[in-house]
C-alpha cells in the first residue's frame, strides 16, 4: 500500500511538473494609451482631409457605427458609402475641435475604450457631441469595432429642449 501511495505521488509530481509554464506578459498601459491617442489623432486628420480610402482602414470589417439619430445604425460599408457622398460636396465643411479625450486600455493591452467630446458645427453649434469608441488591436494594428456619436445637451438646457419639442 505504501508503495502504491509513493508511486502515485511520484506520477502526480511528474505530471504536474510537465505542464507548460504560463508566462505573464506585462503590458505597458501608458504606451498602449499613447498608441490609441496617436491612432485617434490620425483618424481625426483623415476625417478632416476627407480621405475616405484612409478612413476605411480605421474600422474592422464587422464594425458597428451608431450616429446621433436613433435610426442611424451603420455597417462599415454603409458608413464609407455615406462619407463618400458627404465628402463629395466640396462646400461641406467638416471641422471640429476635440475638447476632451479619455482613454481606458484593457489590461491585456489589446482593447480600449476612448471617449471624445466636441462641438461639431454641422450637427449643432450649441449642443456638444460625445463620441465613444471601442478599439481592438489586431494584426492590422488598432481599429474601431464600435463607435457611437451622441448629442449631450447641458442639464440646464434640457427643459428648453423639451419645451421646444412640445
Amino acid at each position: 500500500m505504501k508503495r502504491l501511495f509513493y508511486l502515485l505521488t511520484a506520477v502526480m509530481v511528474l505530471i504536474l511538473s510537465c505542464q507548460p509554464k504560463t508566462k505573464v506578459v506585462q503590458v505597458d498601459l501608458n504606451a498602449a494609451k499613447a498608441e490609441v491617442s496617436q491612432f485617434l489623432d490620425e483618424y481625426y486628420n483623415a476625417m478632416h482631409s476627407k480621405d475616405v480610402s484612409s478612413i476605411s482602414q480605421y474600422f474592422t470589417d464587422n464594425a458597428l457605427i451608431l450616429g446621433t439619430d436613433p435610426k442611424e445604425f451603420w455597417s462599415k460599408d454603409e458608413t464609407i458609402k455615406m462619407m463618400t457622398q458627404m465628402f463629395a460636396d466640396t462646400s461641406f465643411k467638416f471641422s471640429y475641435t476635440i475638447d476632451k479625450r479619455e482613454i481606458l486600455v484593457e489590461k491585456s493591452g489589446n482593447a480600449a475604450i476612448a471617449i471624445e467630446q466636441m462641438t461639431i458645427p454641422f450637427i449643432s453649434k450649441k449642443i456638444p457631441c460625445r463620441c465613444t469608441y471601442h478599439l481592438v488591436k489586431n494584426e492590422v494594428g488598432w481599429q474601431f469595432d464600435f463607435t457611437n456619436s451622441s448629442l449631450i445637451p447641458f442639464n440646464e438646457d434640457l427643459s428648453k429642449i423639451n419645451k421646444s419639442l412640445e
